[in-house]
């Protein structure tokens, strides 16, 4: 299914994470070298990319969504939901054994999976559902307050690595 114009930037963003949720999982399972340096890797894109693309979805998508009478309660929503904390969860795991010297396969494995089931979802149930409830102008107004958030971000980004803030405390 072509994906609309609107959300094609979402989704080039969960190419980008089918990618690291792979080398995830390769890692985890031996198949190649370097649990830590993947470990951390995978760290700096969830710092650089993914964090930002949650809130993203959380903070102008499902608003949005909501503004133009989406049901937020539909099953799909509501798991997308359920696998961000899940997630933000595992990566807060990940940095504690990162710190510590010790990332842990399992560890790796089970963002890995999640990360992949949860694009997975995005891709084939809940993006068909928001493009089927909005209409053009309801899309047309996703794109417009993504653009903003996105160039917000860009400053954070920006800020953050001026100042030397540490944003993986925040996220």
């Amino acid at each position: 299914m072509k994906r609309a114009a609107e959300l094609r930037g979402l989704s080039d963003d969960h190419h980008r994470g089918l990618v690291q949720a792979r080398r995830l999982q390769r890692a985890a399972s031996g198949e190649t070298d370097g649990l830590s340096e993947t470990a951390r890797a995978f760290l700096d894109f969830w710092q650089e990319e993914t964090s930002a693309h949650f809130r993203r979805e959380e903070e102008v998508l499902l608003p949005v969504l909501a503004r133009y009478g989406g049901d937020l309660a539909r099953e799909p929503l509501v798991e997308m939901l359920v696998q961000h904390a899940r997630i933000r969860g595992l990566v807060m795991q990940l940095s504690d054994e990162v710190t510590d010297g010790d990332a842990r396969p399992e560890t790796l494995r089970g963002i890995g999976e999640l990360l992949e089931a949860h694009i997975r979802l995005e891709e084939r149930q809940v993006f068909p559902m928001i493009e089927e409830t909005l209409s053009t102008d309801a899309l047309g107004e996703v794109a417009s307050r993504l653009a903003v958030a996105e160039a917000g971000a860009g400053a954070a980004t920006g800020r953050q690595r001026e100042g030397g803030e540490d944003e993986a405390a925040s996220s």
